[in-house]
């Protein structure tokens, strides 16, 4: 546990002296942010900028248009962002050769494996909490009259779906030495969802729904067996990925 313990310390210096955690935190931040901003003022604004002669009536924005932002900008930014800055979670070490450095000073390597796999976790995490936590400061504000009920379920169907990413994203980085492989299979696999999606029988128990059903959970204030299924399969999956990681860096060269 110690070895554990000392390799989270040195991963969290690490993406603090790089800034990787200033970038994200600053992403996500700015996501909390305009989510309920965005869903705010938007509609005045673009009342104020169309031509006179134009009527457009526009709806009065509510607090399912700040978590609609909210989701939205959590798939398309900071999840992303997420995924770019850490994509060369193993490659570094693999081309540095530290690895075989600290297996040979008796690190066991499902400790590394483990740890770097925790610090990413705690990561998504922590900063998903703060974005979340930020727009649920301003939309409570800007929108009093929104109810809470199923708010947790569609915010945390998202966080499990970062969680299978994150999980695609720590096999690859197994499987590959560079850190555009990585990339390129998460950017695949979520490709490949988006396909299996266009299939009722598949979409019914695709792990998709958790990134793209949050809204239609946050209106109806519940949950279809056809969600709880992707639910499950999610971490299934999630669980699969993890323990296969672990199952290959046992035993894959490190030179």
């Amino acid at each position: 546990m110690r070895g554990y313990g000392a390799f989270i310390q040195k991963e969290i210096r690490e993406n603090s002296r790089n800034y990787k955690f200033f970038i994200l935190g600053i992403v996500f931040a700015i996501v909390g942010l305009l989510s309920p901003l965005s869903a705010r003022f938007l509609p005045e604004l673009m009342e104020s900028l169309m031509d006179e002669n134009i009527t457009i009536i526009l709806a009065e924005p509510t607090h399912i248009d700040s978590w609609l932002q909210f989701f939205s900008n959590i798939n398309q930014i900071a999840l992303v962002a997420f995924v770019l800055v850490f994509s060369p979670v193993m490659a570094k070490e693999y081309e540095k050769g530290t690895f075989i450095h600290m297996v040979t000073k008796g690190l066991p390597r499902l400790t590394i494996y483990g740890a770097k796999l925790t610090v990413l976790l705690l990561s998504w995490t922590t900063f998903y909490l703060i974005s979340f936590l930020i727009t649920l400061a301003y939309t409570v504000y800007y929108f009093p009259e929104g109810t809470s009920d199923g708010l947790f379920i569609s915010v945390g169907s998202l966080y499990l779906f970062g969680l299978l990413i994150i999980s695609l994203l720590m096999l690859s980085g197994v499987l590959f030495r560079n850190s555009y492989a990585p990339l390129l299979t998460v950017g695949g696999g979520v490709a490949v969802l988006f396909i299996g999606s266009i299939f009722p029988v598949i979409e019914r128990w695709s792990p998709l729904q958790l990134a793209t059903r949050n809204v239609e959970v946050l209106r109806l204030q519940s949950t279809d067996p056809a969600f709880t299924r992707g639910v499950v399969i999610t971490l299934l999956i999630t669980v699969l990925f993890t323990i296969t990681g672990g199952f290959i860096f046992r035993r894959k060269a490190l030179q």
